[in-house]
């Protein structure tokens, strides 16, 4: 499974670069360790973000998440979950650490031009209607 990837560099500059490759079905997975280091926080942190997004609805788990089943060398069988590019972009703003707050910044600026380019944009969140 190609999963794309998220690179930020020159944190600590007025240079900060940030470059996004897509998977092939247009977002980015990643584990909790990778988006830990990403955003240079603790594992706990990650997780303990993850459990209050999920758990105030934030994001619906079974739509930005996978599993990946697979054999350890000592024969263990283990699940990898990957979280999807709307899980990384939520996570950016419920932690401080510079590089959440150059993405976040950098997210904000992305949208604001593409509002630019294509205005009006119309965007469908979910698939269930409130009454």
């Amino acid at each position: 499974m190609k999963r794309g990837t998220i690179t930020i560099r020159n944190i600590k500059s007025d240079n900060v670069q940030i470059y996004i490759e897509l998977s092939e079905d247009g977002t980015v997975w990643m584990t909790k360790n990778e988006i830990a280091s990403l955003f240079n926080v603790q594992n706990s942190s990650v997780e303990a973000s993850l459990k209050s997004l999920f758990k105030s609805n934030g994001l619906l788990e079974k739509t930005v998440r996978q599993e990946e089943h697979c054999i350890q060398i000592n024969d263990k069988k283990c699940i990898v979950e990957y979280f999807n590019l709307e899980v990384i972009i939520a996570l950016s703003y419920r932690m401080g650490s510079y590089p959440c707050i150059h993405f976040r910044q950098w997210v904000a600026k992305q949208v604001a031009l593409s509002c630019k380019k294509h205005f009006p944009i119309i965007v469908q969140l979910g698939t269930t209607m409130m009454n």
